[in-house]
């Protein structure tokens, strides 16, 4: 069995361990600085990166050694049977983080590697990949803290956050944490869930895949892995049958609303697209006006999790404000659901005015954000 990493987003390293271990993953271990180290078959690889929500990459590790000279890095690198592990004509691209090393500048270490590699090819086969940091289909990621290096190959490819059902993107809030916020919250699969002020549809459709038991890549295009030279093909086909035939309706309701009609009229349209409208109810509501729709005849039935809007650094106020709304509200209609607020002003999160049971912290693109769960009684 080979050794990877699981990258991910902060604070959500306990969810992608679980994730991990219930898709076959042994030795699992988490490291506390956004990414979980584990151990896995071929067959689990490929599952763990189609089935896998709350991961943003999967690597192998190549190599790990120590340093004391730039002449190091290169020698190690070049030591490697690149030529075994992916083909000459493959489109590869670079990355490397340095922190505490000898080396000050990530990109002089990402060439060094380059050179490594293309040299090593040379020598063996008398010819050397191309570079193309766009449109590659080998991606190598260099990692060194202090003396350290890790050289580590990428398993996915593009983010595992771009699930395919609409363009990539570098949105702060992914499908990753919006899958991941599902997993934390009081709601399963098959229970009954409230998505107040739905936004652009994220967290609508990823409980839709989780109902469903829909893969996390199941419109998605393909992996990187599929580039190495062992690849197996019948094996990846097997892996996502298996998967595929695991999917069902869904059970429980799914209910997504918004004030704003013209804002739920373009969720469903993007549900449309990808054929998950039937998976979701959509309603125009507008949530902060108090009273509950009509679908909700008892709250102790449901789980809501509410995302707040993004205020900006300068709206504490309106964001205050806006909080002290939401806290009434579930007070005074929502007695006996269970409630979650996610919020990237962790001050204004605190004027919900309700005592949380749990508090998660996490992080948005270096933002400090707060999950917390209450029980409305």
């Amino acid at each position: 069995m080979a050794t990877y990493i699981a990258k991910t987003l902060q604070g959500l390293e306990p969810v992608l361990a679980k994730e991990l271990k219930e898709l076959g993953a042994t030795e699992v271990k988490e490291t506390g600085n956004r990414a979980v180290l584990f151990e896995a078959t071929q067959r689990v690889l490929y599952s763990i990166n189609y089935q896998c929500r709350t991961a943003l990459r999967i690597l192998k590790t190549i190599k790990s050694f120590d340093i004391k000279t730039q002449d190091d890095l290169y020698d190690e690198v070049l030591g490697v049977a690149w030529e075994k592990i992916f083909p000459v004509d493959a489109l590869m691209t670079l990355t490397a983080n340095c922190i505490d090393s000898i080396f000050t500048n990530s990109r002089f270490v990402a060439q060094r590697v380059k050179d490594a590699v293309v040299d090593r090819f040379r020598r063996v086969l008398g010819r050397r990949p191309d570079v193309d940091n766009e449109y590659y289909t080998i991606r190598i990621e260099i990692f060194i803290r202090q003396n350290h290096c890790e050289v580590l190959l990428d398993a996915s490819g593009l983010s595992l956050h771009n699930r395919g059902y609409r363009k990539p993107n570098t949105d702060a809030f992914n499908e990753v944490l919006a899958s991941a916020l599902l997993k934390m919250s009081d709601w399963k699969p098959g229970g009954n869930l409230l998505l107040p002020m739905c936004g652009d549809g994220l967290l609508a459709m990823e409980a839709a895949m989780q109902a469903c038991a829909m893969p996390a890549g199941y419109f998605r295009k393909g992996y990187s892995f599929q580039y190495w030279n062992d690849y197996d093909a019948n094996l990846w086909k097997e892996v996502k049958r298996k998967a595929n035939e695991e999917m069902h309706d869904p059970e429980g309701e799914i209910y997504a609303f918004n004030a704003d009609r013209g804002e739920v009229e373009k969720v469903e349209n993007f549900l449309k697209r990808v054929r998950m409208h039937h998976d979701v109810n959509l309603e125009v509501f507008d949530f902060l006006k108090g009273g509950k729709p009509d679908f909700v005849e008892d709250a102790k039935d449901w789980t809501a999790v509410v995302r707040m809007p993004f205020f900006g650094e300068m709206q504490t106020f309106e964001a205050e404000d806006f909080c002290t709304q939401i806290g009434n509200v579930l007070k005074r209609e929502y007695t006996g659901a269970r409630a979650w607020v996610y919020s990237n002003d962790i001050e204004a999160v605190k004027f919900v005015g309700l005592k949380p049971k749990v508090k998660h912290s996490l992080s948005e693109v270096g933002r400090e954000a707060r999950f917390c769960g209450y029980d409305i009684v």
